[in-house]
C-alpha cells in the first residue's frame, strides 16, 4: 500500500510505477483504491465510471480496469454535497453526514471488492487517500491504515520534499496514527527531490531512530510527464507549450470551479505547437487565442451562471463576435444549448435556465445516467470535417444526466455503442462552421481528430504526433523505471 502525508504527494503516480514494474517482471498486477474524490472519472467497458487515476494504473498494470479497482468514487457538487458511484454506478446525491452513515454500510462490501482482486492477481497495490492521519476522522477512514489492515497490506509512507517540512509531515503522520494503525507502514519515503542525495542521510538515520521504519529510498523530480497527477493537473496559467513548426497554435480552456474530465486536453497540452492555457473565471484573461474550449464540468447551469458574472465572459462573448472558433465538450457542449431544464432537479434548483444559444437544441437532465464507451464518425456534409473525418469511426466515452434534444437542422456525429449498436446521433456545428461541439469526451486522443480540428478547421501547420496510448505507454515505463529504483518494495519472483 502507498499512503501519503496528504494530498498531492504523488501517491498516484507512484502506484502507477509500481503496477507498471510489476507487469514487466511477469506479476499480473492490480490496482485498488477504496474511496477516490474526483470529477475526474473515466468509462469501463460495458459502462461505469471509476477515478481516472485507477484507470491509468491499470493501464500501467497492462490489465482492463475494473469497478473493483475504485468502489467508492465520489464526484463533489460542492456545499457538502457528493453523487457516490459504488462500483461503477450512481447510488445518488449525499450530503457529508449522509455519505457518514453510508460508509458503515458500504466499508464490507469495500472489503470484498478487494478480496475479488487478491483472489484473481498475484499483486494488488492499494492506494491510499490524502492523509491517513486526518485524526477527526480516524474512526470512519475508509481508505486508509483501516483499509490496509483489512488487507493485511505492507505499507510505504509516502511524503513530498517539494512542499517543504517532509521530515516533520512523515513524522507527525507516524505520532499522530493510534499505535495499531502505525503497524503497518514497514517504508517511508520520499518524492521529488532535487540535488544531492547524500545531504538526506543524516535525517533518514534521525526518522528512523525515532519511528523504526526505515525511509528506503528517494524519488527524484520527474519533471513534467504527459500523465494526470493524482486526479487531475491541478494548475492554471500556462500549458507546456512545445516548439511550433511554423507557427504557435494559442488555445484557451475555460477552466470551470466544478471542471471535470480535464484529461480530455491531454493530447493539447503535450502536443508541440499548441500553447494551452487553463483560464478559471476569476483569473486574467487571455491575451488572444485560435481556439477556446469550453469543457466538461459537474455543474453545467451553476458554473454558467458564476460565467456570466466575470470579465472573462465579456472577453468570450467579445471573441465570438469576432469570428473566433469554440469547441464544447459535455457540459461546455450543454451551454451551448438555446435553454436547460432540470425539473426534476437532478443537478441544481433552477428548472430553466437560458443557455449561450450557439447551437439550435436544448438540454434536458434526467435522472438515469449515461456512461458508456461510444464510437463517432461524422457525418458527410455536415460541415468543415467532411473531407478530413468522412467515414473515420472516432474513440470516446460519454458520462452525462442531460438529454441533448435537436431543433433543427443535423447532428454532426453518428454514434454507435461499445457493440457497434447504433445510438441516437450528437454533435452540432454552427451555420458558421466558427462553432460546435459534442457530448463525447476523449475525442483528441484520436490523431484525426486532432489533426483536422488544428491543420484543418484552425488552419494551422504542425506536424502530427505520436498516439497518446504510445506517449503515455513509453511515460509509464520511464515512471516505472525511476520508481522500481527509487523503492524496491516488490520482494517476489515472477
Amino acid at each position: 500500500m502507498v499512503l501519503g502525508t496528504g494530498s498531492g504527494v504523488g501517491k498516484s503516480l507512484v502506484v502507477a510505477g509500481l503496477c507498471r514494474w510489476a507487469s514487466n517482471l511477469g506479476l499480473r498486477v492490480a490496482p485498488f483504491k477504496s474511496q477516490n474524490m474526483s470529477n475526474n472519472a473515466a468509462v469501463l467497458s460495458g459502462g461505469g465510471e471509476i477515478g481516472r487515476a485507477q484507470w491509468l494504473q491499470a493501464r500501467a498494470a497492462r490489465v482492463s480496469p475494473r469497478a473493483e479497482m475504485n468502489p467508492i468514487l465520489l464526484k463533489p457538487l460542492g456545499e457538502g454535497r457528493s453523487q457516490v458511484i459504488f462500483l461503477g454506478k450512481p447510488l445518488g446525491v449525499f450530503d457529508i453526514r449522509e455519505y457518514k452513515e453510508l460508509k458503515k454500510e458500504l466499508f464490507p462490501k469495500v472489503v470484498m471488492a478487494f478480496a475479488s482482486l487478491r483472489d484473481e492477481f498475484d499483486l494488488v497495490i492499494l492506494e491510499g487517500a490524502g492523509s491517513p492521519a486526518e485524526i477527526n476522522l480516524l474512526d470512519e477512514d475508509i481508505a486508509n491504515t483501516r483499509m490496509g489492515r483489512a488487507a493485511g497490506a505492507k505499507a510505504l509512507l509516502l511524503g513530498s520534499i517539494d512542499q517543504g517540512g517532509v521530515y516533520a509531515s512523515l513524522y507527525g503522520t507516524w505520532m499522530l496514527l493510534p499505535p495499531r494503525e502505525r503497524e503497518i507502514i514497514t517504508w517511508m519515503g520520499i518524492n521529488r527531490f532535487r540535488g544531492d542525495l547524500s545531504l538526506l542521510e543524516p535525517a533518514h538515520r534521525e526518522i528512523t531512530r525515532l519511528t523504526g521504519v526505515p525511509v528506503i529510498g528517494v524519488l527524484e523530480h520527474l519533471g513534467v510527464l504527459p500523465l494526470p497527477d493524482e486526479d487531475s493537473f491541478s494548475i492554471s496559467g500556462e500549458g507546456d507549450a512545445g516548439e511550433s513548426s511554423s507557427r504557435q497554435i494559442r488555445v484557451v480552456v475555460v477552466e470551470w470551479p466544478h471542471l471535470s474530465n480535464r484529461s480530455d486536453m491531454d493530447p493539447l497540452r503535450y502536443h508541440p505547437g499548441v500553447s494551452l492555457t487553463f483560464c478559471p473565471l476569476d483569473g486574467p484573461l487571455p491575451q488572444g487565442a485560435d481556439l477556446v474550449i469550453l469543457p466538461g464540468t459537474r455543474q453545467t447551469v451553476r458554473d454558467l451562471e458564476l460565467f456570466r458574472k466575470t470579465p472573462l465572459f465579456s472577453w468570450f462573448r467579445r471573441y465570438v463576435r469576432e469570428q473566433g472558433r469554440v469547441i464544447g465538450i459535455c457540459g461546455g457542449y450543454q451551454m451551448m444549448a438555446s435553454d436547460i431544464l432540470d425539473p426534476e432537479g437532478v443537478e441544481s434548483d433552477c428548472r430553466w435556465t437560458p443557455g449561450l444559444a450557439f447551437l439550435p437544441f436544448s438540454v434536458r437532465f434526467e435522472k438515469g445516467k449515461i456512461s458508456r464507451p461510444v464510437s463517432v464518425m461524422w457525418q458527410e456534409n455536415s460541415g468543415a470535417g467532411s473531407e478530413h473525418l468522412g467515414g473515420k469511426w472516432l474513440s470516446g466515452y460519454e458520462i452525462r444526466h442531460g438529454r441533448n434534444h435537436l431543433h433543427a437542422g443535423a447532428h454532426l456525429f453518428s454514434v454507435r455503442g461499445e457493440s457497434g449498436e447504433p445510438l441516437p446521433g450528437e454533435g452540432l456545428m454552427s451555420s458558421t462552421g466558427k462553432i460546435f461541439g459534442s457530448p463525447v469526451h476523449g475525442l483528441f486522443d484520436n490523431e484525426p481528430f486532432r489533426e483536422f480540428v488544428l491543420n484543418g478547421w484552425l488552419g494551422g501547420d504542425l506536424a502530427r504526433t505520436a498516439d497518446m496510448d504510445s506517449i503515455q505507454d513509453e511515460a509509464l515505463d520511464r515512471l516505472s523505471s525511476k520508481v522500481s529504483r527509487a523503492f524496491p518494495v516488490i520482494e517476489c519472483r515472477p
